[in-house]
């Protein structure tokens, strides 16, 4: 069966180096030098499929919380957040394999930085929007995809609510 653990993410938000460039370092950085998992032994290298994800610039969301959450569309945008010391992200393709709901995106943006869930209901906690586009091999070594995350979206939440997914929010 298909396992779709999460073995390593790494990346900037910014652009650092040409894309070329960036997709080696960051591949290699996930495979074998992300601090929470283990690095990839050379048998799981041939097993595994890489996800690329490239993201847009940043746009900022309005400082008015009940705004936010018509401010961005699941499966075309990711959010940053940002106070203080604290930031995080979330890429476009996780509120879609989690089945979320905008304010829980915005709520488990909040979390991955290590702030509150309630985070975002406040107007001096800033958050972004970026469009992002993702590419997957089919399988290990094989073809590459670009992901439709719209589509991907309309299709589990059909299913969901057809009762053929678990309520589980935590699923995938």
């Amino acid at each position: 069966p298909e396992s779709r653990e999460l073995r390593g993410c790494i990346g900037y938000v910014q652009p650092v180096k040409s894309l070329v460039e960036t997709v080696i370092d960051v591949a290699i950085e996930a495979a074998f030098n992300d601090p929470r998992f283990p690095p990839l032994n050379q048998d799981e290298l041939v097993r595994v499929t890489f996800e690329v994800s490239v993201l847009g610039p940043l746009e900022r969301l309005p400082r008015e919380p009940a705004k936010r959450s018509s401010s961005f569309t699941i499966g075309r945008h990711g959010l940053v957040v940002r106070r203080g010391f604290f930031q995080g992200l979330l890429l476009p393709e996780v509120p879609v394999e989690y089945l979320w709901d905008e304010e829980t995106f915005l709520a488990e943006t909040c979390v991955k930085a290590g702030m509150p869930p309630s985070c975002w209901l406040d107007p001096e906690t800033e958050f972004y929007r970026f469009s992002g586009r993702a590419w997957r091999e089919k399988i290990p070594l094989g073809e590459i995809e670009e992901r439709d995350l719209a589509e991907e979206y309309r299709q589990l939440l059909q299913r969901y609510l057809r009762g053929q997914l678990s309520p589980d929010p935590r699923r995938i």
